[in-house]
């Protein structure tokens, strides 16, 4: 489905706070354990024609039950379909709307309690909550959930990190401890994406795509300390995560989506820890950016970055997460990462050398739940305290 051009977009909302000086990096191990996912997946639904009931159109999320059943949300559709262990198909609900049951954009389910499942809204910000049966229950909104007006659901921005997951405020509150304890990234794209897993590891993944077609993750403790290392198919989105296993879409040929679970296990090799983590630069004395004129760059980024892509979508029906391969003068000072691309939409994070947070935009269908298309917000710094609001 085509959308709507973004040129001529404005930041909406941009979060700044005050600087303070950040407590030095534990030491870090020289190496660490690699693991490994199974070599097949040990569970795969979805068919690339046929039965109505295995074919996705945009796997937004997936949750195991506590009875073994998989709840899946497909945000292209919105609707949640459950499936037996074996991925057998049990019972499908939920359409487009705004009416109880209804969503505007499907985009997160989370477990609550042994026989009920929380969709999110993301359009919305409002959760319903349903039995397993696809009873629907009450609504709340997400706010009342996370406690956090900047970012209502659990796509957030913390210093110069994304993070994936945690909405109550206190997983929140421990993630950001978590990650307090870690370097401030700075080399180039100059940020890292996390996900929260179910056990409170956090996976990170590292920049650059291996040419095997793989993307480098580093499992870090609750207590800030790095654990393995492991290569995941860039082709594959893990959207449940634990010590054992990952749940997630993998993106086929035509970008047909499949549900996907991989076993984890360790190789017994070990590699050497990236070195943002084991030799972190010396960034104390680094002179900070004005606010005023990182906003002006990020503006005209993305004017220029939403021309080139759209640029990109006539030729090839689909925006590309290459930054290179794009059209489009680059700001200097300014970096631009793509979080995410595809036929949809595409998602963009915007750092700046001498900033100490980072800024992202979600444009199209492909945008983070709670976040609006064609909105910048940046987030707060570590450790620094809570973020103001400096207008548009």
């Amino acid at each position: 489905m085509r959308i709507p051009s973004p040129v001529g977009l404005v930041v909406a909302a941009v979060a700044f706070s005050s600087c303070a000086p950040a407590e030095p990096p534990g030491r870090m191990p020289k190496e660490l354990p690699v693991l490994a996912l199974s070599q097949e997946p040990t569970l795969e639904i979805g068919l690339m024609e046929g039965d109505q009931h295995y074919l996705f159109q945009n796997v937004v999320s997936v949750l195991p039950m506590p009875s073994g059943e998989l709840a899946v949300a497909d945000g292209g559709a919105d609707e949640v379909t459950l499936y037996a262990p074996d991925g057998t198909f049990v019972r499908r609900w939920g359409r487009k709307g705004e009416g109880p049951g209804e969503f505007r954009m499907l985009s997160r389910l989370y477990s609550m309690g042994a026989d009920s499942i929380m969709a999110l809204d993301g359009i919305t910000d409002r959760v319903s909550v349903f039995d397993t049966a696809g009873d629907f229950g009450r609504q709340v909104a997400v706010e009342d959930l996370s406690g956090d007006t900047l970012f209502s659901a659990d796509v957030w921005l913390y210093g110069r990190y994304w993070v994936d997951g945690g909405l109550s405020a206190d997983v929140r509150s421990r993630v950001e401890e978590t990650l307090d304890r870690l370097p401030s990234p700075v080399s180039a794209p100059g940020y890292r994406l996390v996900k929260v897993a179910s056990d409170g590891r956090l996976w990170i993944r590292e920049p650059g795509v291996n040419a095997d077609g793989t993307r480098r993750w580093t499992v870090v403790s609750g207590a800030g300390e790095p654990e393995a290392e492991i290569d995941i198919p860039q082709r594959f989105d893990p959207q449940y995560l634990s010590d054992h296993r990952l749940m997630g879409r993998w993106r086929g040929e035509s970008d047909v989506n499949f549900v996907r679970s991989y076993d984890v296990a360790d190789t017994g090799t070990k590699e050497p820890t990236p070195l943002w983590l084991a030799a972190p630069p010396d960034t104390s004395t680094a002179a900070p950016a004005n606010e005023k004129e990182v906003r002006t760059l990020i503006v005209g980024a993305l004017k220029t970055l939403a021309s080139a892509q759209e640029i990109h979508y006539a030729d090839h029906y689909s925006y590309t997460s290459n930054v290179d391969s794009l059209e489009w003068e680059k700001p200097e000072g300014l970096t631009v990462d793509f979080v995410n691309a595809g036929p949809r939409g595409w998602v963009a994070v915007f750092t700046h050398p001498g900033f100490d947070r980072i800024c992202g935009m979600g444009y199209g269908f492909t945008i983070p739940p709670g976040w609006r298309p064609g909105h910048i917000i940046c987030g707060p710094s570590a450790r620094r305290g809570t973020p103001t609001n400096v207008g548009s």
